[in-house]
C-alpha cells in the first residue's frame, strides 16, 4: 500500500491532452488569456506534484477555488473545463479526474467531486513513486531531484536540442531503477502524455528546452496542435 500511495504521476492524466485535439488552443491565445502561464506572475506551488496542475495554478486559473487557508480543492468540472482548453477531451479528462477524486476520498483527503491538488500523492490506486520532479516518497517538488532529471535528459539531446520518445523512457526507467521500484502503467502513460503535449506525436521529437519549461511549470514554446506549434 505504501508504494501505491507515495507520490503522484498519474495526476498528469487529468490535464495532459491527446495529440492533434481540435480543442487545443494555440500558445499565443493561451498566453493572451492567461498571462501567468509564462511563470512570471508568481512562484510555483511545490505542493502540487503534477507540473500541468502546477502551471495552471501558477497562472491563476484555480484562484477562484481557493477560499483562504486550507487544501486547494478544485472540482472535477473545473479541471475538465480547464483541460479542454488545452486539448484534453471531456470524457478522458473528466474520467481520470473523477478517478483521482475517488482515490483521495477513500484516503480521507478530499470530498467527492473535488481533487485536492496539494495532496495528489494520497490518491489511492493511482499514486506511485519514481517521479520526474519529486524524490521517492516525496510530497513536494524537490529541486535537486528535478535538476538530476533534467541533467539526464540534457545529456541525451541531439545537436539540435531534440529528444526522442525513447530518451524520455530511458530517463524514467533509470529513476525507477535507482529508487528500486517498478515503473507502473501510470508512470509509462505519463511519459506518453508529456511527449504528446510537447508536440512529439506531430514532429517526431520534442525540444529539451520545452521539457525544462514544463517541469518548471511554465508553458512550453511548442504545444500540441495540428501544425505542431
Amino acid at each position: 500500500m505504501k508504494s501505491i500511495v507515495k507520490s503522484l504521476i498519474l495526476a498528469s492524466l487529468v490535464l495532459l491532452p491527446t495529440a492533434n485535439s481540435s480543442f487545443a488552443a494555440g500558445r499565443e491565445e493561451l498566453l493572451a488569456k492567461y498571462p501567468g502561464l509564462d511563470g512570471s506572475e508568481r512562484p510555483e506551488n511545490p505542493k502540487i506534484l503534477c507540473p500541468f496542475h502546477r502551471m495552471l495554478e501558477r497562472a491563476g486559473i484555480y484562484d477562484m477555488s481557493k477560499n483562504g487557508p486550507g487544501p486547494l480543492l478544485v472540482s472535477v468540472l473545473k479541471i475538465t473545463q480547464a483541460a479542454r482548453e488545452l486539448g484534453c477531451k471531456v470524457v478522458q479528462c473528466g474520467a481520470v479526474a473523477t478517478l483521482v477524486s475517488g482515490g483521495q476520498l477513500t484516503a480521507g483527503t478530499s470530498v467527492f467531486g473535488n481533487v485536492n491538488l496539494e495532496s495528489l500523492h494520497t490518491a489511492l490506486g493511482v499514486a506511485h513513486d519514481c517521479g520526474l520532479t519529486f524524490a521517492k516518497g516525496g510530497k513536494e517538488v524537490n529541486d535537486a531531484h528535478r535538476a538530476e532529471t533534467l541533467a539526464a535528459l540534457a545529456s541525451l539531446q541531439d545537436e539540435d536540442g531534440h529528444l526522442r520518445f525513447e530518451d524520455l523512457v530511458a530517463v524514467k526507467e533509470n529513476i525507477c531503477a535507482v529508487q528500486g521500484v517498478k515503473n507502473t502503467f501510470a508512470g509509462k502513460t505519463e511519459i506518453k502524455l508529456i511527449y504528446s503535449f510537447l508536440g512529439g506525436n506531430v514532429r517526431g521529437f520534442i525540444d529539451y528546452t520545452d521539457v525544462e519549461r514544463f517541469l518548471h511549470a511554465e508553458l512550453p514554446l511548442t504545444v500540441d496542435a495540428p501544425n505542431g506549434k
